[in-house]
């Protein structure tokens, strides 16, 4: 009796602490099943994480061909109306907030202009989160080979699910703020990571959104440095290429950016637009009107 009721109370606590996976919490790399996938109904944890279970496509041998196979934009609405084509969960809490947004996209001098309403750092936020979703769900199937999630995992997510030149713009993000984390060895107890990285978004609410979302039993910190440094880019990489692509309206001579232009640029993008998407599945290198990228 006794054993049982420490089992019990071993357990509650390895729910309360979320361990990472460095402690071996999980008996196998099946029981790590981070699972950021639909599912009808998916738990709610007392800390407000939600963990939705595995589909068995997660454990399918072309996973990669499944998730980079193009269909028509045609195809996708036929299937909305029909209710046959999965959405991304929505996430209810992002490891950002709108004033890191906000920091972030005026840390770049071009970017700057004026203040940015709260609509479209709203919009732009749920627009990342897809991005996120998307780039974690590839990295945890990434990870079930060996139950660790690592800066690799990460990186391959990224060249599979976004386009070649988004992508090595956000890994040249990523790698630089990697490379200013390791450089920094003086007061590195004084320090935030995020601040060595020389990044505005914290790295450490990264790293627990990982291990709330069970992306894999183990997470290496390099991998939330590196997941924290591509969104970061990604937001400055979706906001420029929006700015320089929307039809900016003039108020009193000033420029005025609306949700409008930035929907209407996004949709423009070819480059953007498919995995900005609430689809689960990925819609590759066509913009809104089906026109292909050149």
């Amino acid at each position: 009796m006794a054993r049982s009721s420490d089992k019990s109370v071993t357990r509650t606590l390895e729910d309360l602490t979320l361990d990472s996976g460095y402690g071996g919490a999980a008996d196998s790399f099946r029981s790590s099943s981070a699972s950021l996938c639909c599912s009808e109904a998916h738990i709610q944890y007392a800390h407000g994480a939600n963990f939705w279970h595995l589909t068995d496509s997660m454990h399918s041998r072309h996973n990669s061909l499944d998730t980079v196979n193009t269909v028509l934009v045609e195809d996708a609405e036929n299937l909305e109306c029909f209710g046959q084509c999965a959405k991304l969960p929505e996430l209810e809490d992002v490891p950002w907030s709108l004033g890191e947004v906000e920091s972030a996209l005026n840390k770049d001098e071009e970017l700057r202009m004026g203040v940015v309403s709260q609509e479209i750092l709203a919009r732009l936020s749920v627009l990342i989160s897809r991005a996120l979703m998307r780039v974690a769900k590839e990295a945890q199937r990434l990870s079930l080979r060996y139950a660790k999630c690592t800066k690799y995992e990460i990186q391959s997510a990224i060249k599979v699910v976004m386009s070649w030149t988004v992508s090595v713009n956000c890994i040249t993000a990523a790698l630089s703020a990697l490379s200013m984390y390791n450089m920094s060895t003086e007061d590195k107890f004084s320090r935030g990571k995020s601040l060595r990285c020389g990044l505005i978004f914290n790295v450490g609410k990264f790293f627990r959104w990982m291990v709330d979302s069970r992306v894999a039993v183990r997470i290496h910190e390099h991998a939330a440095i590196y997941l924290t440094g591509c969104m970061e880019s990604l937001f400055r990489e979706v906001y420029a290429r929006a700015l320089r692509s929307a039809l900016v309206e003039k108020d009193n001579g000033i420029p005025k950016f609306t949700v409008e232009s930035l929907e209407q640029a996004i949709n423009n993008d070819s480059e953007l637009w498919g995995f900005l998407q609430q689809y689960q599945h990925l819609i590759c290198g066509k913009n809104a009107s089906g026109k292909l990228c050149t």
